[in-house]
């Protein structure tokens, strides 16, 4: 817990489901970040393997550590993270992924002097399960560009987001959009014109691909799934669509960060 009684500037939600292989390395470039006001909510989502004795290992005050009994999985326990934060803002972190050491520093003062910005995310450099760089991955930037390009593919990385915390404390994510909660909230804070979004054009996330990730165990349920969320957002900026014509939108634009020959050389 923190040492006085102020709350955060930042509360960095971690949730946490056997993830020994890479917590630690996650863990530390959060600890280690050049912004040093903010909370860390490591909520261990039933995780069996040595999750939690890696958690408990460590004494930072700005640490707090919640347990499941059961694994709840990941929405519900966001929103469990999301109920407990206290800070400003809210940054979304994955347990097997590392921050750049300035993350925080950027995204918090790029918030503070944009008001109207209620979201942003980032650039990621892909790494492999050995940390070795892959790949990069670039987001479209503005406001208005993230709106036309959410037609097309998910517009943030979800691990990069920081979002204003009165804004998704009012906007959870929603539990019957599994494996395709970042898209579905996006799509829904973009119904509120008000609303401003950005991708800071800086690589300040290392991304691990690896043969354990969602979107590479269920590619093929989440490519339905964003063609269910993304129907009424497309028909209401050009009309009644049929299922052809969704598909052959769908067809023309990729929809996921990896390719289908990359997601298959990780499944093997």
């Amino acid at each position: 817990m923190r040492i006085d009684n102020s709350s955060p500037k930042i509360s960095v939600l971690l949730p946490v489901f056997n993830a020994e292989k890479f917590l630690k390395e996650s863990i530390e470039s959060i600890l280690n970040q050049t912004f040093k006001d903010f909370e860390l909510i490591v909520i261990n989502d039933g995780s069996i393997d040595n999750s939690e004795n890696i958690i408990q290992s460590y004494t930072d005050s700005r640490i707090r550590y919640i347990r499941n009994e059961t694994n709840l999985g990941l929405i519900k326990t966001l929103n469990i993270g999301i109920e407990l934060s206290e800070g400003k803002y809210i940054a979304r972190m994955d347990a097997d992924d590392i921050c750049s050491l300035n993350r925080f520093e950027k995204q918090y003062n790029f918030l503070e002097q944009n008001t109207d910005v209620v979201l942003c995310g980032s650039w990621v450099k892909s790494i492999d399960e050995f940390g070795n760089v892959k790949g990069k991955i670039r987001r479209i930037d503005t406001n208005e560009l993230i709106r036309a390009n959410m037609l097309f593919t998910t517009p943030f990385i979800h691990p990069t987001v920081m979002i204003r915390k009165e804004v998704l404390a009012g906007n959870i994510y929603n539990p019957e959009a599994k494996h395709c909660e970042d898209l579905e909230l996006w799509v829904r804070l973009s119904q509120i014109s008000e609303y401003q979004f950005y991708n800071l054009p800086n690589y300040l996330l290392l991304y691990r691909i690896h043969s354990s990730n969602v979107s590479v165990l269920n590619v093929n349920f989440q490519t339905e799934k964003r063609k269910q969320l993304l129907l009424p957002y497309i028909e209401k900026l050009v009309g009644n669509l049929t299922e052809e014509e969704l598909n052959v939108h769908f067809s023309s634009f990729s929809i996921n960060p990896l390719s289908k020959i990359d997601i298959e050389k990780l499944k093997k």
